[in-house]
């Protein structure tokens, strides 16, 4: 349908709604800490992204950047198509590829800031896994430590996911990290797990989905940029539920950051 401009009082009405999680409040907010408790069963590397986002919410002012909040919002919580028995999905890819949000635009319009905000609105609601890209540090920025990282966190914010990965194969698995083979960490940290899982419910036993964000795609190295895209967000439409795909952007003005929805 035609596109549809928020005006201020509907931008006031999602501040002020007590069921929305958008709501803001003024004055100074407590450092989030994003530092997640390793699964001992497994050994992953799992990176440390607190002052990352501390350092932008710091640029973030209360009453701001609602409306496209709320576009992501909107995105998260529409009703899907199809359900299937597992977390994941051994079938066909769902014709409607609504498992990923790319939010688009130039330099220094604050698509980190908004990127971190919605880290700190969901962390306690479905937010799973997230990545802070930078061009500083290569390493961190390897398909395979995004999915490495990720998982980790996986392991302590998705419930049943560590016991899903329990029985990983230590040896398959760091052939793999030596080799670079990012589509078999893929395999191995989130289809095969995923696919033994059931979708995760609310607190009202209702199916629900879970969010994944990563920030500052145009800082990995091109490189590994298409190695990344056809390993994660090629396999996330094709096998599982959820990980939602609009190639629309948020209204921002360069494929720069990642919201995958599972």
């Amino acid at each position: 349908g035609a596109a549809r401009t928020m005006t201020t009082s509907d931008e006031t009405k999602i501040l002020t709604d007590d069921n929305s999680n958008i709501g803001l409040k003024g004055g100074e907010e407590p450092v989030l800490s994003l530092l997640v408790k390793p699964n001992t069963k497994v050994n992953f590397c799992i990176n440390d992204f607190t002052e990352n986002c501390a350092r932008n919410l710091k640029y973030f002012f209360p009453g701001t950047r609602t409306s496209h909040l709320k576009q992501i919002s909107d995105w998260l919580n529409a009703p899907e198509k199809q359900r299937d028995e597992n977390f994941g999905t051994r079938h066909n890819k769902q014709n409607d590829d609504t498992t990923v949000f790319w939010l688009t635009g130039d330099a220094g319009t604050g698509k980190s800031i908004l990127s971190s905000k919605l880290i700190q609105v969901e962390y306690d609601h479905c937010l799973i896994g997230w990545h802070f890209c930078s061009h500083t540090n290569i390493l961190q920025n390897s398909p395979v430590s995004i999915i490495e990282s990720v998982s980790g966190m996986m392991s302590s914010k998705l419930p049943g996911y560590a016991a899903a990965i329990s029985d990983l194969d230590q040896n398959e698995f760091e052939e793999a990290k030596v080799k670079g083979d990012s589509a078999k960490v893929f395999e191995l940290l989130f289809t095969k797990p995923l696919n033994k899982m059931p979708p995760p419910r609310d607190a009202n036993g209702n199916i629900c989905r879970k969010l994944i964000v990563v920030d500052a795609l145009d800082e990995i190295y091109e490189i590994y940029l298409e190695e990344f895209l056809k390993s994660s967000v090629m396999g996330v439409q094709n096998y599982l539920l959820g990980l939602k795909s609009s190639s629309r952007a948020v209204d921002m003005t360069s494929s720069k950051n990642i919201f995958l929805q599972k």
